[in-house]
């Protein structure tokens, strides 16, 4: 490794911290859309769940009736 030290001048080094600054707050904001975003996805999901649930329960209820309906008892 080289040990030499680097020497910028005052005006690149002030531009080069407002740059990352506006980085880091660019990163910040990307994560807590990111962290909306998944919250909204699993939202979606248990809502999808829900009526997953909904439409077998339906499924079960119209087969039974269709069973009792037109099979005969035997």
């Amino acid at each position: 490794m080289n040990n030499t030290p680097v020497f910028i001048k005052i005006d690149s080094y002030k531009e080069v911290l407002d740059i990352i600054d506006v980085v880091k707050a660019k990163l910040d904001k990307s994560k807590s859309i990111l962290k909306q975003i998944n919250q909204i996805k699993a939202e979606e999901d248990e809502e999808l769940l829900e009526w997953q649930t909904t439409l077998d329960n339906i499924s079960d209820k119209v087969y039974f009736i269709d069973k009792t309906l037109f099979e005969p008892n035997i």
